[in-house]
């Protein structure tokens, strides 16, 4: 499958507060990615 979205490796501080630290994900073609923003959980469907 090819890919759509890629990250390696991101990491995000807020002053001295780490929000994401080393996340690496991938969407394939034919996936949905939904970001929740209140909890910061992400979900990868497949239909």
């Amino acid at each position: 499958m090819n890919n759509i979205i890629e990250v390696k490796n991101l990491s995000k501080e807020y002053k001295n507060l780490k929000a994401i630290d080393n996340l690496s994900l991938e969407v394939h073609e034919g996936e949905i990615l939904g970001l929740l923003r209140t909890k910061w959980e992400w979900k990868i469907n497949n239909y």
